[in-house]
């Protein structure tokens, strides 16, 4: 389990996310905090930390901490672990499911997966759309005996929601490579763009918090609909 910190910091992520503080844009003081979670001021502060540094808030001396108002826009936010559904919370996303089947790990996928080629793995493919426009093929494969149930419907939805809600997975990190490079013709027709056409791709390698290695993936952006947000924390 998480450490309590953690555990409101996610909490408070939630309730950004989900527009709890829009009508003033300012969290609880940290008494309040410490009393409706039963923690220290001290656990508080920590979890504010993590916030801060993530980029959803900002402290200010004397005043409180406030939620930054770029949060909901029009971004892959690289700093979170939530996925397209929740970067894009204020807007239409559907999915569609192009492939799905338990299959074994090749080469490719055992070596950034990190384990024996012929692992079990579940596959899946998708189109995600923004507002009915096609946005993001992803082509993924998670472990088996870490993601222990998958099925179609399940790959219809947000797929890291159910493994944090359901499953109860503690995903804990994840390396992300971005690159540009042209469109293959199927990535094309799914797309809606020409063979050729320039695309961002980003490659995932996502971790649970014990260092275990769950999901591999690929996901080819339309060059016109992506933008991707990296909040830098800059200290003295």
């Amino acid at each position: 389990m998480a450490p309590k910190y953690k555990q409101v910091a996610e909490q408070i992520e939630a309730d950004i996310i989900n527009h709890v503080y829009q009508h003033t844009n300012k969290l609880l003081t940290e008494d309040e905090y410490a009393t409706k979670y039963e923690i220290s001021r001290n656990t508080v502060r920590k979890a504010i930390e993590i916030l801060v540094n993530k980029g959803y808030v900002y402290q200010v001396q004397g005043s409180g901490v406030f939620v930054r108002d770029h949060y909901n826009s029009d971004y892959v936010n690289l700093e979170k672990l939530q996925g397209l559904t929740s970067d894009f919370s204020g807007r239409k996303v559907e999915t569609r499911a192009l492939a799905f089947e338990q299959t074994t790990a090749n080469e490719e996928v055992a070596e950034r997966m990190k384990c024996p080629v012929g692992t079990p793995v579940y596959y899946v493919k998708r189109l995600r759309l923004v507002d009915d426009h096609p946005f993001s093929v992803e082509d993924s494969y998670f472990r088996k005996n870490l993601v222990v149930y998958l099925d179609e419907n399940i790959i219809q939805k947000s797929i890291y929601n159910y493994l944090r809600n359901d499953q109860k997975l503690a995903i804990g990190f994840a390396d992300r490579v971005i690159y540009a490079d042209f469109l293959n013709a199927e990535d094309a027709v799914l797309l809606e763009l020409k063979e050729n056409d320039p695309a961002l791709l980003v490659d995932n390698t996502v971790y649970l918090t014990n260092g275990q290695i769950f999901d591999v993936s690929r996901a080819t952006h339309h060059f016109r609909h992506v933008k991707m947000l990296k909040v830098s924390n800059i200290k003295s």
